[in-house]
């Protein structure tokens, strides 16, 4: 076998050897849809927000002077404001199978990377902050992955193990069936709350896709409170928020994206999105290629599955069934869309309130991400 070469990303032909490993490790997988690699391109120029709020490297692991396997190691300034210490992170992992030993060097040249810049422990996969994409898949391999969900062949979670990692917070995804009587019957009783008319009165209200920017700020705002005891969270910024959801806007529906208001503040929100993967599948195509917009184009209306993505109240405005009633609208504008399953992700696991809450809506726990953690030094 022969030593790998462990190579820091810096030039056009070692980008070009990393973003080839985006696919390749998945050339006969079945269920593998193209993520979307907006972010991961601008952040190998060193042109995104990413970039710029983050210490990060590029690291490339080759055999024989083939790519094999790739990873980016960061240090997001949001933990060390938020924890008093640097935490890093390592995501957009990628390996061919059977390259263990390329696998071991890479980790062993991020880790060491991260220590020489004073980190004290590394969580993964993390693509720097938990927004930009975390989780390593557990199970149902054999399911084509929501928009915007991990996906990943199942030996990853061993090359984790490998490095000597420890189980981190988990994060769940549960199936809630939209023909289901039960499920309709739980939205309906959802919708009709008479709690939220007590004082304080709280109202909802569908976002507004002609101020998506304010729309969007008052997203990171409420998410930054709404998230902030949550495991692997840390305040974004604005900016940030822009560069990952500022494109979403023209495949948005403002009916599954609700905002909540008490005394003029924004206290809950819940987001939703088509599953635009079930176009990018059927057209075998890059979310950001021309094919692919043009796929999203024809046949974005004849989507069946959605993704509830973010669901968040904070905590003066809890205990009145906020996050249900806010789920229930979202859900309903889907059964009127024509669609049959939602797919409530990612969350985490010792989060009772959205776990009661997908309960309640009829959901069944499917999917399972682990996350993971090591102490450096």
């Amino acid at each position: 076998m022969s030593q790998a070469v462990i190579r820091r990303v810096r030039s056009a032909a070692e980008r070009r050897a990393y973003l080839s490993l985006v696919r390749a490790p998945y050339a006969d997988n079945p269920y593998w849809v193209h993520p979307d690699v907006r972010i991961l391109k601008g952040l190998l120029r060193g042109k995104t927000w990413l970039a710029t709020r983050a210490e990060w490297q590029a690291l490339l692991a080759e055999e024989e002077e083939q790519p094999v396997a790739s990873l980016i190691a960061f240090l997001h300034r949001s933990f060390e404001e938020k924890h008093g210490r640097r935490i890093g992170t390592i995501g957009f992992f990628e390996a061919l199978p059977g390259h263990e030993g390329a696998v071991d060097a890479l980790f062993r040249e991020a880790e060491g990377w991260l220590a020489s810049r004073g980190a004290t422990r590394v969580w993964g996969p993390m693509n720097g902050h938990i927004l930009y994409g975390f989780g390593c898949l557990e199970n149902r391999y054999a399911e084509r992955p929501l928009v915007g969900t991990p996906y990943n062949p199942p030996e990853y979670p061993g090359y984790w193990w490998r490095q000597a990692y420890r189980p981190a917070p988990s994060f769940y995804s549960y199936h809630i069936d939209l023909t289901s009587e039960r499920s309709r019957a739980a939205i309906d009783r959802a919708l009709d709350n008479p709690r939220l008319e007590q004082e304080p009165v709280i109202t909802l209200r569908h976002a507004d896709l002609g101020a998506w920017r304010r729309e969007l700020e008052i997203f990171c705002d409420l998410h930054n409170s709404a998230f902030a005891d949550n495991w692997g969270n840390a305040p974004l910024s604005h900016a940030e928020i822009r560069e990952l959801l500022g494109p979403a806007r023209s495949a948005a529906d403002r009916e599954l994206f609700w905002i909540a208001e008490m005394g003029g503040k924004a206290v809950g929100l819940v987001l939703c999105m088509p599953d635009l993967n079930e176009v990018f599948a059927k057209a075998a195509a890059a979310p950001e290629s021309l094919r692919g917009s043009l796929a999203l184009l024809r046949h974005r209306r004849r989507i069946t599955r959605g993704g509830l993505l973010v669901l968040g109240v904070l905590r003066e405005a809890r205990g009145r069934g906020l996050g249900q009633a806010l789920a229930a609208r979202a859900l309903k504008r889907m059964i009127a869309r024509g669609m049959t399953d939602v797919e409530y992700c990612l969350v985490l696991e010792n989060n009772a309130a959205s776990q009661l809450i997908a309960r309640r809506l009829g959901a069944e726990q499917t999917k399972r991400y682990l996350m993971f953690e090591k102490l450096l030094g």
